[in-house]
């Protein structure tokens, strides 16, 4: 735990409870494990560019998590709405049924949680 504190994926407080920071403990506790199934879930996207990808990763780790429309993850992302629904008919052309499965999708959320938490606290 004191580890994901000094990586900032949990908050420094002179009293951390491991009971308020489940999910990041979980989502981080095992990086080969979240590779893998981010390997596996987004594979179908390793022939694109790596900018064209990361930017389809990110359109797709907000929509999924939030399920808002497009105008409102396009806010998120700093693009605009036709954008965001390019992407999306993007990520349904390369994911397909993915992303209407339901252990596909979970999976999926899961490992872009997981990737997202590690990129931004430094927990690479």
């Amino acid at each position: 735990m004191l580890q994901l504190v000094d990586d900032g994926a949990v908050p420094d407080a002179p009293l951390i409870r491991c009971e308020d920071h489940l999910t990041t403990l979980w989502l981080l506790s095992d990086s080969a494990l979240v590779d893998r199934v981010a390997a596996r879930e987004l594979a179908p996207l390793d022939k694109l560019t790596a900018r064209r990808r990361d930017r389809l990763v990110e359109t797709l780790r907000v929509h999924v998590s939030t399920r808002a429309p497009a105008e409102q993850v396009g806010e998120m992302l700093g693009v605009h709405a036709q954008t965001v629904r390019y992407r999306l008919r993007t990520l349904d052309t390369y994911l397909g049924d993915r992303l209407a499965d339901p252990d596909h999708r979970f999976a999926l959320e899961v490992a872009l949680r997981a990737l997202h938490l590690r990129s931004h606290h430094g927990t690479e």
